[in-house]
């Protein structure tokens, strides 16, 4: 049995089954276009620190250019300003601290305290005793301490404090050649870099010791040299009251305290040095805070920070101090270039 079917029914069969197909497939052009836009899924494993905390990468290679005749040339001011966004976590980051008002050091009664040498065994304890008391301090690092400690590193950067370089093996710079400088400076930045994923540009010379050389050389790679006004000696004297008294009782306005987090009989007098100097009227800051907004210059040498105005202006801000520790310089701020030997401290 045959059947016939009538043209005019083929011909709209057809004409359907045309539109059909050419509706898929422009459906399916859509599709394909939508898909070929669409950003590639997120790398698996854990974003880099600063990508993490939603800051820049920190620029890579070196900071600033070097002249055709490879003479090294002294950071610009944009150099020196992407290095100091990474002496201390940037602000909107996911921090343990709750975030804080801006200090004005020029109105408030300011001390800054500071701990070298580290990281060590007991920087985690004293971690937990500054963030109980809401207090930021500077560390400064040495490059071969960090190396297996690079969780402690972040930690002090994720907390709100900041970091400096301290060299790679606590030599007497002033007494190297400048490639030796240079070098130890380096590769403790590079060890902060691979830790944090930024830099700092701020050093410390250990035992304070550092000449015009010295100088030289960290103007070229852009650090400002921090020194102290307040040496406790806790390197010598193993004591805690002892720690705790000179820390309190020599701390003056704008002040910068040396400490060191590598001795337990340190760590153990920072509560009495906390509070001693609460009891005082003293706000806690970080190195660059103490400073604010003002620049400072690389190759120079700071001792202390700068004093607040007196609210009576007949009265005159309390004496700098005089005894074994204190800073000789009596200019608050003023950055000074010293070219003698080390003076006590580390």
């Amino acid at each position: 049995m045959r059947f016939v079917v009538p043209s005019e029914t083929v011909r709209k069969g057809a004409a359907i089954a045309g539109a059909v197909l050419g509706l898929g497939w422009l459906s399916g052009l859509g599709a394909h276009t939508a898909a070929s836009t669409r950003l590639p899924p997120p790398a698996l494993g854990r974003p880099a620190p600063h990508l993490a905390a939603g800051w820049p990468a920190p620029p890579a290679g070196p900071l600033r250019s070097r002249p055709a005749d490879g003479s090294p040339a002294a950071p610009t001011t944009h150099d020196l300003a992407a290095r100091l966004r990474y002496t201390s976590w940037p602000r909107g980051a996911a921090t343990a601290s709750a975030a804080r008002p801006e200090v004005d050091c020029r109105k408030a009664k300011c001390i800054a305290l500071t701990f070298d040498d580290g990281p060590g065994p007991y920087t985690t304890k004293l971690l937990g005793m500054l963030a109980a008391h809401h207090v930021k301090a500077t560390f400064f690092l040495i490059g071969g301490s960090i190396r297996g400690r690079e969780a402690v590193v972040r930690r002090e950067l994720a907390e709100g404090h900041a970091i400096g370089d301290h060299t790679w093996s606590h030599p007497q710079l002033s007494v190297l050649s400048d490639g030796a400088i240079r070098s130890q400076l380096t590769r403790t930045l590079g060890e902060i870099r691979r830790a944090t994923g930024g830099g700092t540009a701020l050093m410390r010379p250990p035992y304070g010791a550092t000449n015009r050389r010295v100088a030289v050389v960290t103007r070229h790679m852009g650090f400002a040299q921090i020194l102290w006004s307040v040496d406790t000696n806790d390197w010598r004297d193993r004591n805690s009251a002892i720690v705790a008294h000179r820390a309190v009782s020599w701390a003056r306005p704008g002040g910068i305290i040396l400490m060191h987090d590598i001795h337990p009989t340190t760590v153990n007098a920072v509560p009495k040095i906390l509070a001693g100097l609460a009891r005082r009227g003293f706000t806690f800051v970080t190195v660059p805070e103490l400073f604010g907004g003002r620049s400072l210059k690389p190759g120079q040498t700071y001792f202390d920070g700068p004093v607040p105005r007196p609210k009576n202006p007949r009265k005159d801000v309390a004496p700098r101090p005089k005894g074994p520790g204190a800073s000789p310089h009596a200019a608050a701020g003023t950055p000074v270039s010293t070219t003698g030997g080390a003076p006590p401290g580390r």
